[in-house]
């Protein structure tokens, strides 16, 4: 018998309620018999949502990316900003969320591509589609050269990199002139340069 649910809201509540146990004792610390007495339901409500741990952890990690697409999207909305201003909202934005959840986002980070789901694939994907959209605004308006996918990828790198030493208290205050700076610098190894050669790396 659950306790002031609806059928339809019982599995967002277990969601909920999965992630505050998640960020407070991880993975370890969570399981579906912990989760029920957490919400206040029957051992077994929340089986009829997630058939074991597993099926639990992937749809707290389609939930990530599902809200981490959603910020990303306010963030890479260009429409009255130049395209670095809004980039650097994109790279604070990410930031900031990976800092501020950082079990989930470890959660997020463990899935690998030829392991997932398709419903998680396309979270994934959707997830980052904003920025990859960004990106290829930046390339059409000059602002980028390159290839898309190697942008995004070195971009992204670039952030998790700042993310982690942040959660390793390398970077301690964390803040937003930081990330900015360093996006800075990272747009002026890839802006366009009229002088670049095709010429091999020396060894």
């Amino acid at each position: 018998m659950t306790k002031g649910y609806h059928h339809g809201d019982l599995r967002a509540a277990l969601l909920t309620k999965a992630e505050e146990l998640l960020q407070a004792s991880g993975e370890s610390g969570l399981s579906l018999r912990e989760l029920a007495r957490a919400v206040g339901v029957s051992h077994s409500a929340p089986s009829r949502h997630f058939a074991d741990k597993a099926a639990l952890l992937e749809a707290l990690a389609i939930e990530g990316f599902r809200r981490l697409g959603n910020t990303l999207d306010a963030a890479a909305t260009i429409e009255g900003r130049s395209f670095v201003a809004t980039l650097h909202d994109v790279a604070v934005t990410f930031v900031r969320f990976s800092t501020d959840n950082p079990a989930l986002v470890e959660l997020m980070s463990r899935y690998r591509q030829g392991d997932v789901t398709s419903e998680l694939r396309h979270a994934r994907a959707a997830s980052f589609a904003p920025v990859a959209a960004l990106v290829d605004i930046g390339l059409s308006k000059g602002e980028l050269a390159g290839e898309a996918r190697t942008i995004g990828t070195v971009f992204f790198a670039t952030l998790q990199g700042i993310y982690v030493m942040s959660n390793n208290k390398t970077l301690d205050p964390l803040d937003d002139e930081l990330i900015i700076d360093v996006v800075d610098s990272l747009l002026n190894g890839l802006a366009p340069n009229p002088h670049a050669r095709n010429e091999p790396h020396s060894r």
